[in-house]
């Protein structure tokens, strides 16, 4: 049925399977299984499906007063500023300490909104210490201007301790309605954005700083502009042993994301299923399928939830991306509906969970077509008798994942879609409006373009603070 050698089992596993488990990982479960068997395997492999849940996780906001950090981090962070735990929104500076912000989903991920630098409170010669530089992983420098001399110093800074860093310009869609009323005839959205980031580059450049990105975000605008680029290229250059962490843990705001996600999580089920197995060396009756079926149940809330489809992961994406909750939740619904599902040995029950009605389903497809075992599924009304072995959990755990990323992306999919068709009759109605104020009316000759947002001065010695 299963090899006592659970060691063995790892570094013999298919391609696909090799691929899920580093020879690192092999080496530390082959040594565990000489030091102390199959019990120490499984504290082994306990330890490393739950170590992402442990590693914390630190990224600095950080800007000079006004330029809507707070904004930001309730924005990413998938919070309103009523809700408990966001930051708060003012008209006047708010920061005067260091302050730490959780991600809902995961404590250990949090946001940390810093004082600009150069203040009064936080000049520049004891700003690091002041803030303790070292305990973040990342840094997001927000500006709505151009840069100052404190802005550029505290990038270098940054750079010197091997961290990184990002340009965040925020409050662009401001930019980009003074423009069109300033400019009604001319107003063009791509180039006053293209403007922008050509300035912020240049300046960058200038003080030998071009390395870093540059992203224009509005935060009351998260599906315009470049905040989904954003959350992937953070995930992309953040440091390596902590990246997974960070992955699972923000909201899925793109197809993009979930793929991402999706792939992490493929990463676990061969641990997992290794676990599960440890439980088939049991002496007693029934007791192998009611752990395997509460570890399906199990990793099965754990890919529900960091892919974003329990109700308060939609009620966010809903509210952030102005998509209509109810719509989302019914491609849920209509997908997946949980039922009572109860294991038995004997017709004595052993275990009762709750699990999505697919999950049978995709469980018998997963147990049915695996070589290794040999016995049926039974089933007699509710009670399901489910004799899994490593295969089967393993095949039942990729084929529950598939299913939940197949729901993902189309309730991602569907609230683009929306959000498409809105700015489509937005942009429907404006031109017809316009359309209608120029009926009868001479053509008017064609101004020279202008953007409506004034271009920052990039010579050096307009960019030291003014006191």
């Amino acid at each position: 049925m299963l090899s006592t050698d659970v060691a063995s089992v790892a570094e013999t596993g298919d391609d696909e399977q090799k691929g899920e488990v580093s020879s690192s990982e092999v080496k530390d479960l082959k040594a565990s299984h000489a030091a102390g068997g199959e019990e120490e395997c499984k504290r082994l492999l306990e330890k490393k499906c739950n170590e992402l849940e442990d590693i914390p996780l630190n990224i600095a906001v950080t800007g000079n007063s006004g330029v809507g950090k707070s904004s930001f981090i309730n924005a990413i962070t998938g919070l309103k500023a009523q809700d408990k735990g966001a930051a708060p929104v003012s008209v006047t500076e708010c920061t005067t300490k260091p302050q730490d912000y959780q991600y809902p989903s995961n404590p250990m991920l949090k946001f940390w909104d810093l004082p600009g630098v150069g203040t009064t409170l936080f000049p520049k010669a004891t700003y690091l210490d002041e803030i303790k530089v070292d305990r973040f992983d990342f840094f997001l420098l927000l500006n709505t201007s151009r840069f100052m001399e404190n802005d550029i110093w505290l990038v270098n800074e940054i750079c010197k301790r091997n961290k990184k860093c990002f340009i965040v310009r925020t409050k662009v869609g401001v930019d980009i309605s003074n423009n069109a009323q300033s400019y009604p005839d001319t107003h063009d959205e791509e180039a006053v954005l293209e403007m922008i980031r050509s300035s912020l580059i240049r300046q960058l450049e200038q003080n030998k700083c071009g390395h870093i990105p540059v992203f224009l975000i509005d935060s009351l605008e998260l599906s315009k502009y470049d905040f989904g680029k954003l959350n992937l290229k953070l995930i992309e250059d953040f440091p390596d042993l902590k990246r997974a962490a960070l992955v699972l843990s923000l909201q899925a705001c793109s197809e993009e994301m979930i793929q991402l996600k999706a792939d992490e999580l493929r990463r676990r089920i061969f641990k997992v299923a290794l676990l599960s197995s440890t439980a088939a060396l049991a002496p007693i009756p029934g007791v192998s399928a009611a752990v395997d079926m509460a570890v399906v149940k199990s990793e099965a809330e754990f890919y529900f939830s960091r892919l974003n489809l329990d109700d308060e992961s939609l009620k966010r994406y809903a509210i952030l991306y102005s998509a209509d909750y109810n719509e989302l939740k019914q491609i849920v619904d209509n997908s997946l509906e949980l039922i009572a599902l109860e294991t038995t040995k004997e017709g004595i029950k052993t275990a009762s969970v709750a699990v999505p009605a697919v999950l049978v389903g995709i469980m018998h497809s997963a147990l049915t077509t695996v070589a290794t075992i040999s016995l049926p599924i039974v089933v007699i009304g509710s009670l399901i008798s489910v004799p899994l072995s490593f295969k089967g959990t393993y095949s039942s755990l990729k084929l529950v994942l598939d299913k939940y990323e197949k729901v993902a992306k189309e309730v991602t999919k569907h609230a683009a879609n929306k959000v498409a068709s809105a700015a489509e009759i937005k942009g429907a109605e404006a031109t017809t409006s316009e359309s209608n104020q120029n009926d009868g009316t001479a053509e008017k000759p064609m101004k020279s373009l202008q953007y409506g947002v004034q271009e920052e001065s990039t010579d050096d010695s307009l960019m030291h603070e003014h006191h």
